[in-house]
């Protein structure tokens, strides 16, 4: 009788580690658009070889993060405005198509449980914590997102996530728009919320209200105080 194996999960690969390691500092905006990254320092810091280094660098470039520049290294690209229009643009489509998804897959359950995400963004925001609110805010679109029932449309949320996280966080340290826009972005989630447990379709009007009025608040910032790029 032949014996059955299980297959062994292998470990991820040193390229891999850094690629996500650098893909984190991008997202977070540890890192901003024009810097000039070195991969012999960057294999210094994290205690490496700086071939793996370089195929996550590689890798990076191909994804348009990265830039190689000839004897200078490697430089983080630029959002300029139409970038931005684009990424949101990209991000309305693929979010109303989500809630559309939702309102007629998710189980009641799932639609419910996402009060817990509010709860959460509201206690961040007594505490005057934009990065809590920040992760109860992925936390809630990222549930939807599952909730939607279509695996490869979470992925390709998940793909563009690093750019509007990027978009996002400049935003918030360079203090784009209005102050309080975590406090209109949780009314936002709130009205939102509250649709899909109704199962309303006005809910998908509301994603694309809330993903728009994001956009806007950024563009006119930076068209008013001109700023070509993040």
């Amino acid at each position: 009788m032949p014996i059955v194996l299980e297959a062994i999960d292998r470990p991820p690969s040193q390229s891999q580690l850094v690629y996500e390691r650098l893909k984190q500092v991008l997202q977070s905006g540890g890192v901003s658009g024009g810097s000039l990254l070195s991969e012999v320092d960057l294999a210094r810091q994290l205690g490496m070889s700086t071939t793996p280094v370089h195929e996550a660098v590689v890798r990076l470039a191909s994804e348009g993060f990265v830039e190689a520049l000839p004897r200078r290294g490697v430089r983080v690209v630029h959002l300029a405005l139409k970038d931005i229009v684009e990424i949101f643009e990209l991000r309305e489509a693929l979010e109303v198509e989500v809630v559309r998804l939702a309102l007629m897959r998710a189980a009641d359950q799932e639609l419910a449980s996402l009060q817990q995400f509010l709860t959460a963004g509201q206690q961040a925001l007594d505490r005057d914590d934009y990065p809590a609110f920040n992760v109860a805010d992925v936390a809630l679109h990222d549930a939807l997102a599952g909730a939607a029932g279509n695996r490869r449309l979470k992925q390709s949320i998940n793909d563009l996530r690093v750019w509007v996280q990027r978009i996002r966080y400049a935003a918030a340290e360079q203090h784009f728009g209005p102050a309080n826009r975590p406090a209109r972005a949780l009314a936002e989630h709130t009205q939102l919320v509250k649709a899909l447990k109704r199962r309303d379709s006005a809910a998908e009007g509301l994603i694309r209200k809330h993903i728009g009025s994001l956009k806007d608040e950024i563009l006119e910032y930076m068209a008013s105080h001109n700023i070509e790029f993040i």
